[in-house]
């Protein structure tokens, strides 16, 4: 009981301090900011080890090609000018569909697991 008692005539010495009265929305809108930064870093973790898993993918097809088949010698030149307007039609269709699956994506997660 010695330590009881010491604790409470050290505590009883302490001033008696308010809280403001926001204290709690302050802590929660801390606590909500930290979770925002943690679920953007391990996004940004996430699409950084997709982009390099991608990457080392392409590196790994293109060794295999080069060295383990043995292919005739290919010529290369420039697409003819005739074309390009169908090229830059097909990458547009491919950067409208990323940018469609990004924001379904960011719609559904946003939906279903909020």
């Amino acid at each position: 009981m010695e330590k009881k008692d010491f604790l409470e005539d050290l505590f009883s010495g302490t001033p008696q301090e308010e809280l403001p009265v926001d204290f709690q929305k302050n802590v929660m809108r801390q606590v909500y900011a930290e979770s925002v930064k943690m679920k953007k870093r391990n996004e940004r973790f996430g699409l950084l080890s997709v982009i390099a898993a991608s990457l080392l993918l392409l590196a790994l097809a293109a060794t295999s090609i080069l060295y383990l088949v043995d292919l005739p010698e290919i010529e290369w030149r420039l697409p003819d000018l005739l074309s390009m307007p169908f090229y830059l039609y097909i990458g547009a269709l491919a950067l409208l569909l990323l940018l469609g699956d990004y924001k379904l994506r960011k719609f559904y997660e946003k939906r279903y697991y909020n």
